[in-house]
């Protein structure tokens, strides 16, 4: 079976209900290789298929459009992220405050989920690799 946005079998899991809908976002980022700070502030939207992003990131040198988009799938134990091109990102389990990996290549994405109540959470990753090194602390608050 098909969703219709091209992941097999994908039903809404009751876990994701009280986060869909529009969310403001904030997340600064610490470029511990470049010694900057890195700041978006933007909304994000969450429906039964789809996380998308979208705002402003601000460094020393000016404030640029940005976005991302992931692709959600439900399964009995976990919600999955999937990249556009449907490779997995990561498992999103049922706990309030999880720990998360992923590996990108040479670069290790080591995450922390807090899913505080149904109106805000928040997202941790500490991001290493040959031309990274950075933390990121994101805020969601129900929009």
């Amino acid at each position: 079976m098909n969703d219709g946005h091209g992941l097999p079998g994908a039903v809404m899991d009751e876990r994701l209900r009280p986060y869909l809908g529009t969310w403001d976002v904030r997340r600064k980022i610490i470029d511990r290789l470049n010694a900057s700070f890195v700041h978006f502030e933007g909304q994000a939207f969450v429906t039964p298929h789809q996380f998308e992003e979208h705002g402003g990131t601000t460094t020393d040198y000016g404030t640029l459009r940005s976005s991302r988009i992931y692709r959600l799938h439900s399964a009995p134990e976990h919600v999955s992220v999937y990249f556009p091109d449907l490779t997995e990102f990561i498992r999103i389990g049922k706990d309030a405050s999880q720990r998360l990996a992923h590996q990108c290549g040479s670069d290790l994405y080591r995450g922390r989920l807090f899913f505080r109540n149904p109106d805000a959470w928040a997202e941790m990753w500490h991001v290493q690799g040959p031309r990274k090194h950075y933390v990121s602390l994101a805020h969601y608050r129900r929009g």
